[in-house]
């Protein structure tokens, strides 16, 4: 169905995926070059991160659509609520994304001087790490901006995977289900993962689904997802259950729910059979798990 073989990725050989979120935000500021190294540290099997275009064109590592206050310091000019997409690299550069720690993770630590990588930076430095990459492309099909640049965006994307040569254990990654249709189009030999969140972009009408009509799939998420021509379905940790995971592994789909950080929720996922998850805190995760499963 895939062509790389039934639920390709981190689990084909039956471990359990831990994946750490923003690099590892229960224990680093997200998106953080340090971030990543830490999970590295910690023995992660993957790493979840978000791209966006800078407005040069450059795929930088950055979640949210415009620079906030709380999460970074200008050392320059005052750029805090400018959108990403209107700044250059050297603008984004400018800004202390380490010094301040989330109110709402207080095992943060600060990581001062901090600053937004690009993805091709990124993934240098961490080279010689045996991971995969859960690479979120950030694109909203109701931002007029971003729907004009989304072929130009997953291009540019694909063609920062292709450079680091890490094809064959890397996913793209997105809400936006068009963008993995532009994805499979332009190299569909790279695995892609469909993020839902079930009511919200999954739901009738829905601008989040591609070309996929929900009215099609009855709210079987992972009949839509194998519509869609993904490899794997990544939705909120809440909405997985063993009648999800078994329909999903009945049509060749991978389980990769976000982002789940209780004990009881981490349990509760991998008795219904998930093939790995996303965690802001991966040494918890590892430890409860005992380093994967078998």
């Amino acid at each position: 169905m895939t062509g790389f073989g039934t639920r390709a990725g981190p689990w084909a050989d039956g471990r359990l995926d831990i994946e750490g979120h923003r690099g590892a935000m229960g224990l680093v500021p997200e998106n953080t070059l340090e971030g990543f190294l830490a999970a590295i540290r910690l023995g992660v099997s993957g790493l979840e991160l978000d791209v966006r275009l800078s407005g040069d064109g450059t795929v930088v590592v950055w979640h949210d659509p415009v620079l906030l206050d709380g999460r970074c310091v200008p050392t320059e000019e005052d750029l805090i609520g400018a959108r990403v997409d209107d700044l250059t690299v050297r603008q984004l550069r400018t800004i202390d994304i380490g010094s301040l720690v989330r109110p709402d993770l207080p095992d943060q630590r600060a990581v001062p001087g901090a600053r937004i990588v690009t993805l091709s930076e990124l993934l240098e430095a961490c080279a010689d790490a045996d991971v995969w990459w859960t690479i979120e492309l950030k694109s909203n099909p109701l931002d007029a901006r971003e729907v004009d640049r989304r072929r130009s965006f997953v291009d540019s994307v694909l063609a920062v995977i292709h450079a680091a040569g890490i094809e064959r254990r890397c996913f793209v990654h997105s809400f936006d289900w068009a963008v993995l249709e532009v994805s499979h189009e332009l190299a569909p030999d790279v695995l892609r993962s469909a993020l839902a969140d079930v009511g919200d972009t999954f739901a009738a009408g829905s601008p989040w689904l591609g070309s996929v009509p929900w009215e099609d799939h009855g709210g079987d998420l992972a009949g839509a997802v194998a519509r869609l021509g993904a490899h794997v379905v990544s939705p909120d940790h809440r909405s997985v259950d063993a009648a999800l995971v078994d329909r999903a592994h009945t049509l060749g789909l991978g389980v990769l729910p976000w982002t789940v950080n209780e004990p009881a929720d981490v349990r509760r996922v991998v008795d219904a059979g998930a093939d790995g998850l996303v965690t802001d805190y991966p040494d918890r995760v590892l430890a409860l798990t005992r380093h994967g499963r078998t």
